[in-house]
Parts: C-alpha cells; sequence; structure tokens
C-alpha cells in the first residue's frame, strides 16, 4: 500500500465519501536457468517396485541376464506411487492402484560420477498375471524368498534387502533411509 485518499462529496451535507488506494505489487524475483544447457546428469532417480504373493517376490529376467524388480524412472509430475503402479503394469502387465503402494524408504549409493536414489516400494493389493510387455524384461514369476535367482541387479537386491533384512542377499552397500508410516488415528 502506498497511499490512500479521501474524497468527500462535492455536496456540504452529504456523507458520501469515497477512498482512493495506490498499491503496488512487490517486485518478484525471476527463476531462470544460467543457460539453456540441461544440466549434466548427476542423480538418478527410480522405484523398484517389490510384488510379493505367496509364492514368493515377482522377479523378472533382462536380456542382459539380471534378474529384477520391476521399476525404473520417475517421470516429471509422477508421485512415486504412480511411478511405481505405472512401471508395474508397463513391464508385468500387473494392476496396481497408487492407494495399494507402500514407499518404503530411499536408498542412496553412487554409480560412477552419478548418485543413485532408488525407492523400494511395496504393493500390497494387484490383479493380473505377470507377462512379458517390454522386449528388454520377461520370463517374469514369483521366486521364494530362500532361493532367489543369480545375478540379481544391485538396485533390485538393496529394494529387496530394505524390504526384508534377513534375506541372504550380496550387493554393494546402499544407504537406505526408511520412512515413518502414518499413524493411525
Amino acid at each position: 500500500m502506498e497511499s490512500v485518499t479521501a474524497i468527500d462529496s462535492p455536496q456540504p451535507d452529504s456523507p458520501v465519501s469515497y477512498r482512493l488506494y495506490s498499491a503496488r505489487r512487490p517486485e518478484r524475483v525471476p527463476s531462470r536457468p544460467r543457460s539453456s544447457a540441461p544440466p549434466a546428469p548427476t542423480a538418478a532417480l527410480g522405484v523398484g517396485v517389490i510384488v510379493p504373493s505367496p509364492k514368493g517376490v515377482l522377479l523378472g529376467l533382462h536380456r542382459r541376464g539380471a534378474w529384477e524388480l520391476a521399476g525404473g524412472t520417475v517421470e516429471p509430475g509422477e508421485s512415486l506411487a504412480e511411478a511405481a503402479v505405472r512401471e508395474l503394469h508397463e513391464e508385468a502387465g500387473i494392476v496396481a492402484d497408487p492407494d495399494a503402494v507402500q514407499v518404503l524408504g530411499t536408498l542412496l549409493d553412487r554409480v560412477g560420477d552419478v548418485v543413485r536414489i532408488t525407492v523400494p516400494v511395496l504393493v500390497t493389493r494387484w490383479t493380473g498375471t505377470p507377462h512379458q510387455r517390454e522386449e528388454a524384461l520377461g520370463s517374469w514369476r514369483f521366486w521364494p524368498a530362500d532361493a532367489l535367482p543369480q545375478p540379481l541387479f544391485v538396485p533390485s537386491a538393496q529394494c529387496l534387502t530394505a524390504w526384508d533384512p534377513a534375506l541372504p542377499l550380496d550387493h554393494p552397500p546402499a544407504r537406505f533411509q526408511p520412512y515413518e508410516r502414518p499413524r493411525q488415528h
């Protein structure tokens, strides 16, 4: 607010009066990139989708020979739960709702110069039969926890260990920060 000017009626016996307000919007600080070039990649964010069943945990065989959980990169505008549901459907044909996804925490490790952030998520309800939907990943099946196949993709092994620390899996270390479960009221 810069000023307020009172304007009285030109008729001396009129109680009408006007107020003229002069205001200025505060200057906004613009935000823009330093250059038009994208930043060099220094971090990667992905989800590892844990789908348990009475038969075990769902893993698919990548064409490069490692067994892995469904999962992948989180796209701009997606929640972690939405990314998990999308990746699970795209890769294995399983349908789940984001409300049936429990985000377990954050795994942090480094691959060369890139910090890898992997979020293990647990799908508690789903429908469908796993089947190959992408050329790179198939042979989906449920593996008992005591008979997991080898080799396991490192982020998948890290996610599985975050979910169940008792699993006898060897993998490079990753810092796991579990998320607290919301309190039920």
